[in-house]
């Protein structure tokens, strides 16, 4: 038979590693985690009349969020326009992260107009909800 001595070794050290599989996989869980979360923070992309418009490759059911610099008083208009026919919708969040505009119609297109009570950041945020993927330009226009 097997020696009485080495069996609860065996099981312990099996146990051990176990434990550290477990570990390992929920660590891994948590950093990747950590990292979609990062994914979702907007880039600063500087001043809103320099902007002009960006295309972007958009998953089915994939975000993309900026931040834009605009001066208060003077008026501002945000489109989008998709080379496919998806859902876009379209927010956008002041320094405050109110919402103060959005256009969430069918279709690729989306407008909001706005003007900035106070010199500051601004978060646009397109959503493609689909169906499938769409490249989707987003275009800035500040009034002189």
């Amino acid at each position: 038979g097997i020696p009485v001595e080495s069996s609860p070794k065996k099981i312990r050290m099996k146990v051990q590693n176990w434990v550290a599989c477990v570990l390992a996989v929920a660590c891994a869980m948590v950093a990747s985690g950590a990292a979609v979360a990062r994914d979702d923070e907007p880039t600063d992309e500087g001043n809103g009349s320099a902007f002009k418009s960006k295309a972007y490759e958009m998953k089915e059911k994939g975000e993309v969020a900026i931040l834009l610099m605009f001066e208060a008083g003077k008026a501002v208009t945000v489109t989008t326009n998709g080379d496919n026919e998806t859902d876009v919708h379209m927010f956008i969040y002041d320094g405050d992260k109110k919402e103060i505009g959005k256009d969430t119609s069918p279709g690729p297109k989306c407008e909001v107009k706005f003007t900035p009570k106070k010199d500051g950041k601004f978060k646009l945020l397109v959503k493609n909800n689909g169906p499938g993927a769409n490249k989707v330009t987003l275009a800035v226009k500040v009034a002189e």
